[in-house]
């Protein structure tokens, strides 16, 4: 055999020894080549994992403020409206008529007086010799009273005077009759003082 043959020849041997390798020996490399492909997560699942734990983890510098609450607002409660008025204070009527005197028909009896005569309730002037007469308050309501200037009849044991009504006597009893001087005079003394018992009307 010469050096070229037994070259060539330990050449077949050895790719025959390469193609003819144990079958156990490729199985053992395939078993730790899939367990090693077993420990890497699959490319298609590791986006779908970053992505939720993003979610999970703000972001660096970030800060989380907790939802804020609705203040309540507190509505103001106003105080009831006064519906009551206080009462109004009667108006004067400007339409206010004197009062009436009471009725003085017929004869009334009472006693007679006398006082110095002037300016009287009913606004007039006069002297003591002018023949007048004051009547009682409950006679002369009101200023000037219905009365002031009408006429009465005195009269007294058989005497009698006429006389004007132009003031009041404010201490005489209803029927009661405050002459002038002049007046009384006519119907008695005034050293009397007070002549009991007179009658007098209204003419």
């Amino acid at each position: 055999m010469t050096a070229a043959a037994g070259v060539l020849a330990a050449g077949c041997v050895g790719i025959v020894g390469v193609a003819g390798a144990s079958p156990h020996e490729g199985t053992a490399d395939n078993t730790v080549a899939t367990a090693a492909a077993a420990s890497t997560p699959h490319a298609a699942e590791q986006p779908e994992a970053a992505q939720t734990y993003a979610r999970q983890v703000p972001a660096p510098g970030g800060t989380t403020k907790p939802p804020t609450r609705p203040r309540p607002t507190a509505t103001p409660t106003n105080p009831p409206a006064a519906t009551t008025k206080p009462p109004q204070p009667p108006q004067p009527s400007s339409t206010a008529k004197p009062p009436k005197p009471p009725k003085t028909d017929g004869k009334h009896t009472g006693r007679a007086t006398f006082h110095s005569t002037g300016l009287g309730t009913c606004g007039q002037v006069n002297n003591d010799r002018d023949l007048v007469v004051a009547l009682s308050s409950e006679l002369m309501p009101g200023y000037p009273s219905p009365n002031c200037g009408k006429k009465i009849r005195v009269s007294y044991k058989g005497k009698s005077v006429d006389v004007t009504v132009t003031d009041t006597s404010p201490g005489s009893g209803r029927y009661d009759l405050d002459l002038s001087p002049a007046a009384f005079d006519r119907l008695g003394d005034r050293s009397q003082g007070v002549l009991y018992g007179v009658t007098w009307k209204f003419l």
